[in-house]
């Protein structure tokens, strides 16, 4: 690809590649009027504009060109997994040095859970990755409370009932579970789920009466921290990037310069 077809994006792609948001939710950003090019009300994402020297505005503020960048980083537990905190507690934001672009978490892990989370600026890829629809799992595990049985671990696959914050009881969606690791009063378990919801896996082990005590998630995907020390992180390689788009129907892939080979 050229220079020059490289700097001449569609509205609405230029605007997700920013980190802004979505593609989707760029579309709605202009018809609903909010994006200038050059001073210029533009109600259209398919307009094209040369992302190096046209100036481009969403609800009067700046918007500037930046390079992809894809990240990989072992949350510790303790970390929030936001780019701020109202509370001021470390965020993994603050634990990115080096990286220069503005890059937000893909999802959410929660406080108290370590592990694999992923960090981006494209702001497409992010929306589907988190989006139920797409079922990108995820892999977790959980050291619990004495050992569960062969029954319990069948139980917790096939989908047990868990509240939500409203204390509403739903089943949750059918997911992988095995027995990692058996111990005198304890066990590690690995679940590998396909949908989201707040505290699940705690919730899970819990149905089955095997509390959790500790717990982290080894994938994001196929992307795994193994290897990778807890509070550090890495740049996804071109390969990996790739992966992850084609896995998120994503076929107008645009290479991150910041990416290692």
């Amino acid at each position: 690809m050229s220079d020059h077809q490289e700097s001449h994006l569609r509205l609405n792609r230029f605007l997700a590649e920013t980190g802004i948001c979505s593609r989707r939710d760029a579309d709605q950003l202009i018809f609903s009027g909010r994006v200038t090019v050059n001073g210029k009300i533009i109600e259209s994402p398919a307009f094209r504009l040369d992302s190096k020297h046209d100036a481009v505005k969403v609800e009067g503020r700046r918007v500037w060109s930046q390079p992809l960048v894809y990240v990989l980083m072992n949350k510790p537990e303790g970390v929030v997994s936001t780019a701020e905190d109202p509370q001021q507690r470390t965020t993994v934001i603050d634990l990115l040095r080096g990286v220069r672009a503005r890059i937000y978490p893909v999802g959410r892990l929660d406080y108290n859970t370590s592990g694999a989370i992923l960090l981006t600026n494209d702001g497409e890829l992010a929306q589907r990755l988190a989006h139920p629809r797409y079922e990108f799992p995820k892999t977790y595990h959980a050291k619990v409370s004495d050992v569960p049985s062969r029954e319990d671990m069948e139980k917790m696959a096939a989908g047990v009932r868990i509240p939500d914050k409203f204390q509403r009881y739903t089943r949750t969606r059918p997911a992988k579970a095995r027995l990692v690791k058996r111990m005198k009063k304890c066990a590690v378990v690995e679940i590998v789920l396909k949908e989201g919801r707040q505290h699940q896996v705690r919730k899970m082990c819990a149905a089955i009466h095997h509390p959790v005590t500790a717990l982290t998630r080894v994938k994001f995907g196929f992307l795994s921290v193994t290897g990778l020390p807890v509070g550090r992180w890495r740049y996804l390689t071109s390969k990996e990037i790739e992966k992850l788009k084609k896995g998120a129907e994503i076929n107008e892939s645009r290479q991150s310069p910041s990416s290692h080979r």
